[in-house]
């Protein structure tokens, strides 16, 4: 363990070891391989056991965990399926392999390298993404001159939560798709398994007839791992019944028949009956509702009738709105609260297709409803009508919304961290709902006591906001030390976490592309080029821009830095020129320079054309 134990000794004096790591976030495929590459710059000939490798990644929980470690003899692998090839240490690269990426292997990871006497470090957030599988019948019939049809999409797999599901339709030899937004059900994402992945179900009933026979019926999934929308599609098979032949033949098989189902019918009478003519009540499950409801974001809630016959129905919805004169104002409303005596009939809202099973029939009653601040607390009922109940079978739920946080952000006082003066540090949440809301500080991953809270207050009139607060004395320890604010509220599906990274250098600025407007020069007419520079501190930064190596000292202008909900700086650069027709190429350099960096950084725009002479604007 020689090479581990100098790797510990010397991390609080080496001199920096610069590295290259793979640009965050990294997204990797649930089972699938994912490589997390740090490379690392090789100054003079190493051997591998020069160097000491170790990869550590914290979870979107904030805990702690050990991945993979080489200490220049012995390897271990605390994660099954973590590799990193030691023998391509030599070579300046560190890159850690994940094989079978699973939900757990989320978060962030950090590849430390020590090649005495230097050593560095560098970060990278690996995102786990499940891409979805889509299940639709490629042909669907209808044994029908016209009728009703519902198709349903079955989509598996996938994760994280948020999905879109569309259908559109195109005609037999048509390629114009025409969206169906109506009589469209489609159910709340749902995890059941141990891997966490999510399933859901998405259904669309439409009147067809022969005119429709061919068409094409287009089930398209869009979900943040999938780089294009991923489509199925079924054709539309419609089969119209024959016209009835009369003939001899025809007539004597049917007398022939006839005689037998009247000499056999006194067997059979009581088991067709039973089977075919009697009644089924139906079986009506509880309403089914998602676990978070949005306010002004469309809710589905479902219940499932199954089992009846006849096939005669009658399904409706209703709501009853909470008695605001006895919620408590600010609080979601309970089911203990006493409800508004009237009632809305709502059954406009929900999509009722009915679908034969064999000898009974069934119904998945889907009310979408779109709930605003003033149904938190309403109760909303399905009610089911048939001929084999005297009286109406009633499903009712509470339901109970939320409203996420319009903005959530840290901000610290000062901007710019001081060694040895006060440093505040302050969790904002806004407009959130409801009330109830829990923010807790952790100082890497250990809880922080010394926190002050104010709210949640009140903010236009329906949400609140709340603030907290931790503050001490910025002491040389607490550089690179992490401070997370973790919130816990009910419209989040788990817990959400804010990082402050204690700095004391500096943040380097982000230098984006140079732009041109035009985008297309024009000899003659003015070009603004525009480099715009973002995310920095302190707020002290120098930019000059160049033509073809030489220094420009007109036709510049900058703007003021501005300050952002993250505490850094952004600004931008102008640069105006008239090119003019000539011969070649030339070069125009935006050549930045901060304080967090270590090397000036430059970006460069190619005119198309020789701009000489250029005529500078002042």
């Amino acid at each position: 363990m020689r090479r581990l134990l100098h790797f510990l000794l010397y991390l609080a004096a080496a001199a920096a070891l610069e590295l290259r790591i793979s640009h965050s976030p990294v997204i990797g495929l649930v089972y699938k391989q994912v490589v997390l590459h740090c490379n690392f710059t090789i100054i003079a000939s190493v051997k591998k056991e020069d160097v000491a490798v170790k990869w550590t990644m914290r979870t979107v929980f904030g805990e702690e965990r050990p991945v993979f470690q080489f200490d220049g003899n012995h390897t271990a692998s605390y994660r099954q399926g973590s590799l990193v090839k030691t023998e391509f240490l030599p070579y300046g690269i560190a890159s850690l392999t994940l094989s079978n990426v699973t939900l757990m292997d989320e978060g962030i990871y950090t590849c430390t390298v020590l090649v005495t006497p230097q050593y560095g470090n560098g970060k990278i957030q690996l995102k786990v993404r499940a891409q979805p599988t889509v299940l639709l019948p490629s042909q669907s019939l209808l044994n029908a001159a016209e009728g009703e049809k519902t198709f349903a999409c079955a989509v598996h797999n996938f994760y994280p939560q948020t999905i879109d599901i569309s259908w559109l339709a195109r005609k037999h030899g048509s390629t114009h798709e025409i969206p169906l937004s109506s009589d469209v059900c489609t159910g709340v994402p749902s995890s059941h398994g141990p891997d966490g992945l999510f399933a859901v179900l998405s259904r669309v009933t439409q009147l067809v007839n022969e005119t429709n026979n061919g068409s094409l019926y287009i089930c398209e999934v869009r979900h943040e791992s999938l780089e294009k929308p991923l489509r199925r599609n079924t054709t539309l098979v419609v089969r119209a019944p024959k016209p009835y032949q009369q003939d001899t033949g025809f007539i004597i098989g049917v007398a022939v028949a006839c005689i037998v189902v009247t000499c056999s019918c006194s067997i059979f009478f009581i088991i067709f009956y039973q089977e075919y003519l009697s009644k089924a009540e139906p079986q009506v499950s509880s309403v089914i509702k998602p676990d978070l409801i949005p306010i002004n974001e469309k809710t589905r809630l479902i219940c499932n009738i199954s089992g009846f016959r006849p096939k005669k129905i009658e399904i409706k919805w209703y709501r009853r709105s909470p008695n605001t004169t006895t919620a408590p104002a600010g609080y979601s409303t309970r089911e203990d609260v006493a409800l508004s005596d009237a009632q809305e009939d709502i059954t406009s809202m929900a999509i009722q297709p009915l679908e034969a099973n064999g000898r009974f029939y069934s119904i998945s009653s889907c009310l979408i409803y779109t709930p605003t601040i003033k149904d938190d607390g309403a109760e909303f009922e399905c009610r089911i009508q048939h001929s084999t109940h005297k009286s109406p079978v009633r499903r009712g739920i509470f339901i109970h919304v939320t409203a996420r946080p319009a903005s959530c952000y840290i901000f610290s006082s000062p901007q710019l961290p001081v060694q040895g003066e006060k440093l505040i540090l302050t969790c904002v949440v806004e407009k959130f709902y409801p009330r109830d809301i829990a923010l807790d500080w952790f100082r890497n991953g250990q809880p922080v006591e010394e926190v002050t809270q104010f709210g949640p207050f009140s903010c236009e009139t329906d949400f609140y906001s709340v603030w907290s607060q931790t503050e001490f004395i910025l002491t040389k320890d607490k550089e690179g030390a992490i401070y997370t604010c973790q919130i816990k509220h009910s419209s989040f599906g788990n817990v959400e976490e804010l990082s402050y990274e204690i700095n004391l250098q500096g943040v380097p600025p982000e230098v984006l592309w140079i732009t041109a407007d035009p985008a297309v020069p024009v000899a003659g007419e003015e070009l603004k080029l525009n480099c715009r520079i973002n995310n920095f501190s302190p707020n002290l930064i120098r930019v000059n821009w160049f033509h073809d190596g030489s220094p420009l000292h007109v036709g510049m202008s900058h703007s003021v830095s501005v300050v952002g909900s993250n505490g850094l700086f952004s600004m931008w650069s102008l640069l105006r020129v008239i090119p003019r027709p000539g011969v070649g190429k030339t070069v125009f350099t935006c050549r930045v320079e901060h304080g967090a960096l270590k090397d000036c950084v430059e970006r460069s725009y190619i005119l198309p054309m020789l701009a000489s002479p250029l005529h500078l604007d002042g």
